[in-house]
């Protein structure tokens, strides 16, 4: 027995040695191919490979073009050839190896390519398949056979891929995934959907190594946590490249003698600056922030455009995956002049031949200007720069704060979202089509993940009744039955249908009444809302995806166009979340102002100022002025402004008096917290439901990225405001409800919650369902479960959901609890101040009129007295120059 053992034991031991012979071998391999291509590994690369050859999961942080890729694509080649060493050049059974999961479509056609010279050339016997929504037959065939060792998917593709049974043998040999640009999944229903495919991934190959790579997230030990689990602390690593990477973002500042609009603008009255920078450089990207201003602005360019018009391109989520490909190919070779993009070019995507990046407006936080920064000169080592052109006065101030909170490598916090249940519904249908589960071992498997660590029996419970029956409700209708537990006890699909159904459903991106754009005789060109296209008439033009489209007709969810000689003065607008500006970005602007004023005269300091950056500079007669007629609020301070309007102005925006002359509303508070003007929507609808509380009265409100301008038809008493009570986080969830006609806000949500969970369907085999009819089906639904079934999961987090996103409550709670902190500053100035003067301005774009905003506000603004505000500015800046 003590023979057999010892014998048993050297066998281990030769087995060891002969491993570590053969990872050395590999690890010869992969460095000899390096040199080869005169690559020079950096330090954290280095890190990243023994980290995965010590059996570690983590998450490699490095900025953008410092090598990421390289650095966890060399543990497994090295793995793969050491292997591949040990089994005397042998193949090993067929299925995935290496998964790599990226956000977008575009990222994972550029990832194939990066990827596929040194797996080509160290491991040719390996297949490498993509399998996103638009990948061609070939890859389908490779991905859905097994045969592809490296698989580059996206979240929604793999969740496709483990709905089928064949993919317990399909990923049983999985060994690494990868997942790229984890910042940008982290935070959203996609990510939650990926953690709950990552636990089945775990499931199926208990020994898999998880990594994730990221360039800007500021919470990173969160973000490792909630990637990988279940592993001891000593095989979780955070790999940092340490090697300082300059960023540089040059402000393009308005002539002294000009002056910048206050709000609103697209910021097109800079397109000639901007066509000049274009124009110095081979190869230029223009970010926008909106579709939309996308499409105007590259409409703009291309008519006072000097060159061939195909060197000039647009880039948007909404164009055809065939439109897109030819840009970025067009952006890679050197072939285009300049591209206007959005942030579907934010991501990772490799053009080392773009040699200037520009952004219009504020990007809202320090990630998204760095990531657009980092497609320029996309190289390890060199600097990232970035121009930046402002839309609005403030874009100035938040270009300043950016740039130094990016130098100094402060990013936002990310946050995973928590119990989603539509997505768990998803998931746990998927799962039954994989051939079938058992409710106590799935729900061990969902609970590992930090999405649903907190999930309780009793939510549980409710995800499986209503995967069975829909709910007491709808029991009735055979439709809503989609799971059956068999004699064994095991969940399976109620039939075919259902499987096939499921399918066409599974993700996170729900339909938005989008209808596909194609020429009569040509290729599809992208997709435009629903409604849109609803007010349009046959003959009509509109631009879109760079073109001018004449509409000839709308059958069947799709646009059919012809192209226009005429000029369209329409374009397509699509629905989307505002840009919340960053805590980070606001409190740095806050400071930066209080510091440019604090400087003193000019005269007096002319040193001093020398320390202010450009943009501060340009923007000090603004700050005196404000300074002399209000105040600038330091960091620790709140500042707020009640204006009482004079009684009698002639103009709209007035409410009418007895005796015929017009009246503004009788006060104006502004306040500002410097939130964005995603929180300022949300703190507005707020305040105004508590002062109404305090006092019956009707608010109308403005908002910006500084502030909110709360407009009350009663006077305003600044002495018998409860200030404790109206900046508290108490009854925060009250309140909200009571402020908005909140079951349209939850109906709202249900919609889309409805999609995701399977309740409504979007689409059936050879067709999609048109956005009226879905509406339509889910506000039925939504109907009788209120009635009938109230606690219904989905309703249940559909009010939640409605408070979370729509409201923005937790945003609302940290803002609040940070503004009672503050000292407040109240100031009642006699005219306007250039603070309040943008918030009152945008206040006229709800109202009918056939004058331009511009118009109106440069006559009323005369009206008020308010022209001066522009002269003073101007006659400081000339006395300071």
């Amino acid at each position: 027995m003590a023979r057999a053992t010892s014998a048993k034991s050297a066998k281990i031991v030769q087995s060891s040695g002969a491993s570590q012979r053969a990872l050395a071998r590999a690890g010869r391999v992969w460095s000899n191919w390096l040199k080869a291509h005169h690559i020079a590994a950096a330090r954290f690369q280095q890190q990243s490979w023994r980290a995965f050859q010590d059996g570690s999961s983590g998450i490699i942080s490095a900025p953008t073009g410092s090598g990421k890729t390289l650095a966890a694509l060399g543990g497994p080649i090295i793995d793969a050839l050491s292997r591949r060493e040990s089994r005397d050049g042998s193949n090993s059974a067929e299925g995935v190896e290496l998964l790599w999961i990226t956000p977008l479509r575009a990222l994972a056609t550029d990832t194939r390519e990066r990827l596929l010279g040194p797996v080509k050339e160290l491991l040719p016997e390996w297949q490498i398949a993509l399998r996103t929504g638009d990948v061609t037959a070939h890859d389908r065939r490779l991905s859905e056979s097994g045969k592809a060792k490296l698989l580059i998917t996206t979240p929604e593709s793999l969740a496709i891929l483990l709905s089928h049974e064949r993919s317990r043998e399909h990923f049983a040999p999985l060994r690494c995934v990868v997942v790229d640009e984890w910042h940008e999944l982290l935070p959203s229903k996609r990510g939650v959907l990926l953690q709950l495919n990552l636990a089945r991934l775990r499931t199926l190959a208990p020994k898999v190594q998880v990594w994730g790579l990221s360039a800007t997230i500021g919470n990173l030990e969160d973000a490792l946590r909630v990637l990988v689990r279940q592993r001891p602390a000593s095989q979780m690593r955070v790999v940092r490249d340490e090697r300082a990477k300059p960023f540089h973002l040059h402000t393009i500042l308005p002539p002294p003698s000009s002056r910048l609009p206050w709000a609103g603008h697209l910021g097109l009255s800079n397109l000639g600056e901007v066509a000049k920078l274009v124009l110095s450089t081979s190869s230029s990207i223009i970010f926008t922030n909106t579709r939309s201003q996308a499409e105007l602005w590259f409409t703009a360019l291309n008519a006072i455009w000097p060159h061939a018009s195909e060197d000039l391109a647009i880039h948007h989520g909404s164009l055809d995956q065939h439109v897109r490909r030819q840009v970025e190919d067009g952006l890679r070779a050197g072939l285009l002049r300049c591209v206007v993009a959005t942030s579907s070019l934010d991501l990772g995507v490799d053009f080392p031949a773009v040699d200037r990046v520009i952004q219009v407006g504020g990007a809202r936080s320090v990630a998204r200007m760095v990531q657009r920064a980092g497609r320029a000169k996309h190289r390890p080592g060199a600097a990232v720069h970035i121009d930046a052109v402002a839309t609005q006065t403030m874009d100035l101030c938040e270009f300043a704060a950016t740039r130094e909170l990016a130098q100094s490598g402060v990013y936002e916090r990310r946050s995973s979202m928590k119990l989603c249940l539509d997505v768990l519904s998803q998931h746990v249908m998927s799962t039954a089509l994989a051939g079938g589960f058992r409710a106590d071992v799935l729900r061990n498997e969902v609970v590992s993940t930090a999405a649903f660590e907190a999930l309780s029996d009793e939510q549980w419970d409710d995800v499986i009744a209503f995967l069975t029956r829909g709910s007491a409700s709808l029991a009735a209708y055979p439709q809503y039955e989609r799971l059956q537990r068999d004699e064994d006890g095991v969940y399976r699909p109620a039939n075919a249908q259902v499987t096939r159904r499921h399918r066409l459903g599974i993700g996170t991106i729900v339909a938005s009444g989008a209808v596909q754009v194609q020429y009569l005789r040509g290729a599809r060109l992208g997709s435009v809302e629903e409604s849109f296209l609803a007010r349009l008439s046959p003959g009509d033009v509109f631009n879109f995806a760079g073109r001018s489209l004449q509409l000839v007709t709308v059958d069947n969810m799709t646009a059919w166009v012809r192209r226009s000689s005429a000029i369209g003065t329409l374009t397509p607008t699509w629905g989307g979340s505002l840009m919340a500006m960053s805590a980070s970005v606001g409190g740095r602007m806050q400071a930066l102002l209080s510091q440019a004023v604090a400087l003193g005269d000019e005269r007096e300091d002319g040193e001093a100022l020398k320390t202010l950056t450009p943009e501060m500079r340009y923007l000090r007669p603004t700050l005196q002025l404000q300074q002399q007629r209000s105040h600038v609020p330091s960091e620790a301070q709140l500042l707020i402004e009640l204006l009482q309007a004079k009684t009698r102005l002639k103009g709209s925006g007035a409410r009418e008096s007895g005796d015929g002359a017009q009246q503004m509303p009788m006060g104006s508070l502004f306040i500002y917290p410097f939130a964005g003007r995603v929180a300022h929507e949300g703190l507005a609808m707020l305040f105004a439901a508590r002062l109404a509380q305090m006092r019956a009265n009707t608010f109308s409100w403005s908002c910006n990225d500084i502030g909110l301008m709360l407009q009350a038809e009663h006077p305003i008493d600044a002495s018998t405001i409860d200030w404790q009570r109206l900046l508290s986080p108490e009854r925060l969830a009250e309140d909200l409800e009571s402020a908005v006609h909140f079951s349209e806000l939850a109906r709202k949500r249900f919609k889309e919650i409805a999609q995701i969970a399977g309740l409504v369907t979007t689409r059936t085999p050879g067709a999609r369902v048109p956005n009226r009819q879905l509406q339509v089906s889910a506000g039925l639904l939504y109907d009788v479960l209120s009635k009938y079934d109230p606690e219904h999961v989905l309703l249940r987090q559909a009010r939640q959901e409605a408070l979370d996103l729509e409201l923005h409550m937790p945003t609302l709670n940290e803002c609040l609890t940070h503004l009672a902190r503050l000292t407040r500053v109240l100031v009642s100035p006699e005219r306007h101040t250039p603070f309040s003067f943008g918030l009152w301005a945008e206040s006229f774009r709800g109202n009918l009129t056939n004058e331009s905003w511009t118009e109106r506000v440069r006559r009323l603004a005369v009206q008020n007295d308010e022209d001066d505000l522009t002269t003073s500015v101007r006659s400081t800046a000339r006395k300071r120059k």
